[in-house]
């Protein structure tokens, strides 16, 4: 099973204007950057126990991976989300890890798409 919904992406190149740079391979630059920000600023909210920011992170994450098709990832942000809500540590060193294996997949799809464009 693909890491990216191939059926986004199509939605996604359909908004392309003729002529105009690559709307795909902005969205895609965009994502890629914010989301290692996030994935920093989750392990780093995780180490320091903040949860607001924890939850905040993940929720941020969760709709920008829904927006460009990476569904399990915006699964597991939600998981996040819910797991930073209720400061529950022992389960978030569980899915972190699941998250960032997860993020791997996604980020060498849309790296490889990109190359397309």
């Amino acid at each position: 099973m693909a890491a990216v919904n191939p059926r986004v992406l199509d939605d996604l190149r359909t908004l392309q204007t003729p002529g105009a740079p690559s709307f795909l391979g902005e969205l895609i630059d965009i994502f890629l950057k914010e989301a290692d920000g996030h994935l920093l600023k989750l392990r780093a909210s995780y180490e320091g126990k903040d949860a607001v920011l924890f939850e905040r992170s993940a929720h941020t994450l969760k709709g920008s991976c829904g927006n460009l098709g990476a569904q399990a990832m915006s699964q597991i942000c939600a998981d996040l989300q819910h797991i930073g809500q209720a400061a529950d540590w022992p389960r978030a060193a569980m899915v972190l890890p699941v998250l960032e294996k997860e993020y791997g997949a996604v980020k060498a799809e849309l790296e490889a798409e990109r190359k397309k464009l």
